[in-house]
Formats: C-alpha cells, structure tokens, sequence
C-alpha cells in the first residue's frame, strides 16, 4: 500500500496571496470612505446652519410687529458652534421702510462659516410690522 500524506490545511504561500488579495481590496475602498466621511461632515455642517436660519426665522416672527425690536434682535446675534467645534456666523438683514406702516418688511437670515464654504444657509421671509 502506498499511502500518501494528506494535506492538512493551508501552505504558507496560499496565506500570502490570499493576505495580498485582501489588503489590496481593502486599499480600494479607502478613497471611497475617505469621501464618504468628507460628505458627512459636511452635510452635518449643512444640517446645523439650516436649523439654525429656521429657528431665526421662528425667533423674528414670534418677537413683535415694530421694526425697532427685529433689528434690535439682529444686531445681538451670538456666534454657535456644532459637535465639530466649526463655528457659525448668523446675520439678520432687515429692510425696514422709514415710513409707511404698517408694512411687509423683508428680512434675510444667513448662516455662514469660515471654511471651506462661506455661505452655507439662507432664506428670506416677509415680516408685518405696524412701525
């Protein structure tokens, strides 16, 4: 009888390929997450400014009807941060007429950063105001 050895498992070199075939898929799909993770900064970023014009919006409409008190209230705009530590800058640009009240005034709410896009969310409302 001739008896032969069986193979016992795996030899070093299939080890090898098969350690190379996995690195090398492994360092295709690094761009891809490397992007992905970008996107989700940013659409986080993107998030963050647009409830922050949202709820400026909200915060105008609920303070009064005279044109004094909306541009007190946009002259006294705190700066907001997100999770990031990425700080945001709001600015309130009211159109208030010097006379003829009562009156639909526009107002323009823009959130902005520093980098890499200034101007991230901004949305412009009418305001009745009686003077």
């Amino acid at each position: 009888m001739n008896s032969r050895p069986r193979d016992g498992g795996f030899g070093m070199i299939e080890i090898v390929v098969s350690m190379l075939l996995l690195s090398l898929l492994a360092i295709a799909f690094l761009p891809m997450l490397v992007t992905a993770l970008r996107v989700s900064v940013s659409n986080a970023s993107l998030s963050t400014a647009t409830q922050l014009v949202s709820t400026q919006m909200s915060e105008l409409r609920a303070l009064g009807t005279t044109c004094a008190v909306l541009e007190t209230y946009g002259n006294n705009l705190p700066s907001e941060f997100d999770a990031g530590g990425r700080k945001f800058s709001q600015t309130i640009e009211i159109d208030c007429p010097a006379s003829d009240y009562p009156a639909k005034v526009p107002v323009t709410v823009s959130v902005s950063a520093s980098d890499p896009v200034p101007m991230l969310a901004e949305a412009t409302t009418l305001i009745f105001v009686t003077g």
